[in-house]
């Protein structure tokens, strides 16, 4: 991207500051990042994948109507919420605009588990404060997102229309998935009896803010996929990728395990924040196992598919993505109690 571009950018959203730096964040997987330096303020812009995010506009009624409800319910972490409360749509590209969280930092995996239980805590945080939040004003914005059926449905649609010689080459890994398949179908019957609540759907370590002083959580961040939903998809979604010490993008199969301590610290201090109830309490750990397997078949199916979802900076990551989630579900299967 261009300082002027940027420049331009900027001042559609009203802001006649100069843009002093422009740095492109690489961290995340669908929208681009960059974040934008004047000499007095840093901006968070951003490129909204509209081809994943179809219905932008009610992720952004979403967004606005969870953030604005926080912070009447004086929710202790920052929720920074997309400037002028719209997003600007130029040459086709839809962009917003966001504050810069003060001297915050992101991580691409876990470091310590103080981490673990500052993020766990905010995550609590944020349930507790929308526990009693009617989920029916809020859209669906990406239907079936978390479906067990569906993405068995895309998986198996990408075994006979997938590319040939990426079918050929991952045949042994597609018989050993097959067999656990049904572990989505029960997902689907777990959550669906569970109570629905607001669920942020991407609760991986990047999408918390630390202090870089005190190392302490300051944001939670990434609202596009803010909808009704059951616990079990954050809580999963945590497990999945904090208590894989290596990172879903380490190439490094044999050495991927679960941190069972990574694990329960975080059911322990999510747990303390908010009441839940009894069912969803037992099934916290199931929920990070198929987690973890459905998002190993996302990436197996995207990669059968000519990587079309999601980025990839090499021609085998999401094999290798793949392979690394299907090892960490290996290692959850075997810590069960």
């Amino acid at each position: 991207m261009e300082l002027k571009f940027a420049q331009s950018i900027l001042l559609g959203f009203g802001l006649k500051e100069s843009i002093v730096t422009l740095k492109k964040v690489d961290s995340g997987l669908i929208n681009s990042t960059f974040v934008l330096n004047s000499k007095t303020n840093s901006y968070i812009l951003q490129a909204i994948n509209t081809n994943i995010f179809p219905n932008y506009e009610k992720g952004l009624e979403n967004i606005l109507t969870v953030g604005n409800r926080l912070k009447k319910k004086n929710y202790p972490y920052s929720f920074p919420l997309p400037i002028k409360g719209q997003y600007l749509k130029v040459e086709n590209e839809v962009w917003r605009l966001l504050p810069y969280v003060k001297n915050s930092m992101s991580y691409n995996r876990v470091s310590s588990l103080g981490q673990v239980k500052s993020a766990a805590n905010c995550l609590g945080e944020f349930y507790h404060h929308l526990s009693d939040f009617n989920t029916e004003s809020l859209s669906i914005t990406l239907p079936n997102f978390h479906h067990g059926d569906l993405i068995i449905k895309k998986f198996e649609e990408a075994l006979l229309n997938g590319e040939k010689e990426r079918l050929l080459t991952v045949n042994a890994l597609i018989s050993e998935v097959e067999k656990k398949l049904p572990i989505l179908n029960k997902w689907d019957e777990v959550c669906n009896s569970l109570p629905k609540r607001v669920v942020h759907y991407d609760t991986k370590i990047n999408n918390f803010l630390f202090d870089k002083k005190t190392d302490e959580v300051l944001a939670l961040i990434d609202f596009d996929t803010i909808m009704p939903g059951c616990v079990l998809s954050d809580i999963g979604d945590m497990i999945r990728t904090y208590s894989n010490p290596l990172g879903e993008e380490s190439k490094e199969i044999d050495k991927v395990v679960c941190n069972m301590e990574i694990i329960n610290t975080i059911i322990q201090e999510f747990t303390k924040k908010v009441a839940l109830a009894k069912e969803e309490i037992e099934n916290l750990f199931f929920g990070g196992m198929a987690i973890t397997f459905m998002q190993n078949v996302r990436f197996l199916t995207d990669y059968l598919n000519g990587d079309s979802y999601y980025k990839t900076s090499y021609k085998d990551q999401n094999l290798v993505r793949a392979k690394n989630q299907w090892a960490l579900y290996q290692s959850m299967n075997e810590n069960r109690k």
